[in-house]
């Protein structure tokens, strides 16, 4: 029986933040941004939306396109940072509330840019245990953050990077079910070390009765993450279990242009087979972002480049997680 993902779809924020205005506001030359990260355009949340309405809303438009009732939904698996309007209860049992479904699994998987590809792990471990009881299932995967709200509006390092968006994907072992893309192989792993908090986000709540409360914003030591975006590949090849990418699609995490630009040689591939539009035109989507990447390949008929698609995420945590896809 296969493991298959049938349905993706996404919302992004609605308010577009050119480069022009940021350039603008921390004095820099013109067309510094795109030069930097490669981001034509980022999307924030506009004050009367939300990121648990959009992720139902997605949620909604990916089981339209995978032609799955809500009926016939088993659960929920998320991945966030704590960017919701709640630290508890967290992102999967808030969407499985505005979907109106009641007695389902609902579990929030872990957090940061490889967070998505970990909660597909997270999903696809859970339909091979269905399947081991014989039971036929459907999930549906939220993954992605209303992020603007933890980036230090005075930080040009975050400030010209993250956009405000979530992807949602169905995921089943329906033997009846065609099409989409067929999950081989999904694994993850953290590098922890002393680097383990390269990316990281002051707890709020951590302080001493006599102190004042932190502020909650997103630190990132630039250099050591540009670092451990580049030497991955030996990790990836270890864990797809991959060593000749040749005939690959690599869909990896939209950390910035320069990082992307750095793969194609140590993966052995043409710069063709690289994804590289969703830094350029939405920006970087924490673990969303290999899935926006797979909707988009999806629509255009990229993935018909190549024999199998890898999805390679990688970031906070310094958490590496990949998934290996076949077209079903």
């Amino acid at each position: 029986m296969n493991i298959r993902i049938t349905g993706v779809a996404h919302r992004l924020g609605s308010e577009i933040l050119h480069p022009e205005t940021l350039e603008n506001y921390f004095k820099r030359d013109p067309g510094t941004v795109e030069q930097l990260s490669g981001v034509t355009r980022l999307h924030r949340m506009a004050a009367n939306e939300d990121l648990v309405t959009l992720a139902r809303d997605a949620a909604i438009d990916a089981l339209a396109a995978a032609n799955v009732p809500l009926s016939k939904v088993s659960g929920i698996f998320s991945s966030c940072n704590p960017t919701t309007d709640y630290l508890i209860p967290s992102l999967a049992p808030m969407v499985a509330s505005k979907l109106g479904l009641t007695h389902v699994l609902a579990c929030n998987v872990g957090m940061g840019c490889a967070g998505g590809v970990q909660a597909l792990q997270a999903t696809f471990n859970q339909l091979l245990a269905d399947t081991a009881l014989g039971k036929v299932s459907t999930y549906v995967l939220v993954t992605g953050d209303h992020i603007s709200r933890m980036l230090d509006k005075e930080s040009w390092k975050t400030a010209i990077l993250f956009s405000d968006g979530i992807s949602a994907v169905v995921v089943t072992n329906d033997p009846q079910a065609t099409g989409g893309f067929i999950v081989e192989r999904v694994a993850s792993e953290c590098y922890a070390g002393e680097s383990v908090d390269v990316i990281n986000l002051p707890n709020a709540l951590a302080t001493r009765d006599t102190e004042t409360p932190r502020i909650c914003m997103l630190q990132m030591r630039g250099r050591g993450v540009f670092e451990f975006g580049t030497r991955i590949v030996p990790r990836v090849r270890e864990l797809s279990g991959v060593e000749d990418f040749s005939k690959f699609y690599i869909i990896p995490h939209q950390a910035n242009v320069r990082m992307l630009n750095e793969l194609p040689t140590p993966f052995g591939i043409h710069d063709e087979q690289l994804y590289t539009d969703g830094i350029t035109k939405i920006g970087n989507i924490s673990g969303a972002a290999c899935f926006l990447g797979l909707e988009d390949c999806l629509n255009r008929g990229l993935d018909k480049k190549a024999e199998r698609i890898l999805l390679c995420a990688f970031g906070a945590e310094l958490q590496v997680a990949v998934a290996v896809l076949r077209r079903g």
